[in-house]
């Protein structure tokens, strides 16, 4: 995964990564959880938080709502974490092409993310790039162990990324 994010992320001068999800709903919080853990790994906290040319934002369920301040944002990528039911084992990641987004279930959010990523297009000049998790349980209890570990994973790749690509810097 991360040579396949490095790949799509080799031109990145100002990076948004957003999780969405429920964090009442199991699996459904993982892009959430893996939004925290790197505003922990950084010091900060929030909904959302700049360092330099990084911004982690906590949409939750809400991803729409964050529309305008990306716009003023004007990143070159923005990665989306969200839990999708991608037909593999609990846990695992895939990078969804925008043109497949609506081939797949994703969480629970406001609005479909087929139609938020068309919105986004048409205001930002930025590479978006979707990572969904496959869940094992979206129901009312807490995260899996499968999924929280690659969470975990996700966000070390995430944090090598970041500094090679001197985003915080």
């Amino acid at each position: 995964m991360k040579e396949i994010l490095l790949n799509r992320l080799k031109d990145c001068k100002k990076l948004v990564i957003m999780g969405i999800g429920n964090e009442l709903k199991g699996d459904d919080a993982i892009g959430i959880y893996v939004v925290k853990k790197l505003m922990r790994h950084f010091n900060r906290e929030g909904e959302l938080t700049n360092i330099k040319n990084l911004y982690l934002i906590n949409a939750g369920t809400v991803p729409d709502f964050f529309t305008d301040i990306l716009k003023e944002i004007e990143p070159t990528h923005i990665l989306i974490v969200d839990c999708a039911l991608i037909g593999k084992e609990a846990g695992a990641m895939d990078i969804i092409k925008e043109d497949e987004i609506a081939n797949y279930s994703f969480s629970t959010h406001t609005l479909p993310l087929s139609i938020i990523v068309k919105y986004l297009k048409n205001f930002i000049d930025a590479d978006i790039i979707i990572l969904g998790i496959q869940p094992k349980i979206i129901d009312f209890c807490p995260m899996s162990e499968e999924v929280k570990l690659s969470g975990d994973k996700l966000v070390e790749i995430l944090v090598e990324i970041i500094e090679e690509l001197k985003l915080v810097r």
